[in-house]
């Protein structure tokens, strides 16, 4: 049976050691078969803003901008908080293709079927 994970990214450019260790985690969980789907929440909502994640780079780690195309090849189900969106004036246009907008209550219901992680 397949592990089914949800991870939660609340992290970006303002801690980036913490958002490249997400990105890491979630490429060897997806390596090893893990059904994994995301919400980027808080500052790590601004990851969800096409050119953000490019710009990230951890100490010592592989940076996200190497890291990211595997997760997003992968075609996991992401999701970003869409209060986070306005607060951020990310513009819709700009969302990278694939993660969707959307509230705490709506994702409640896939979270329930999944291991959460925290990052």
């Amino acid at each position: 049976m397949t592990k089914k994970y949800f991870m939660v990214i609340t992290h970006s450019d303002d801690d980036q050691d913490r958002a490249n260790g997400a990105v890491g985690m979630a490429v060897s969980l997806l390596s090893e078969g893990a059904d994994l789907a995301f919400f980027f929440v808080f500052e790590g909502a601004k990851m969800a803003h096409r050119g953000v994640a490019e710009t990230i780079e951890g100490a010592h780690m592989t940076p996200v901008r190497e890291l990211f195309p595997l997760v997003l090849e992968a075609e996991p189900k992401m999701y970003v908080c869409g209060a986070c969106v306005k607060k951020f004036n990310i513009p819709k246009g700009e969302i990278i293709p694939g993660i969707k907008i959307a509230t705490l209550p709506s994702v409640t219901a896939e979270m329930l079927d999944r291991e959460t992680i925290m990052f």
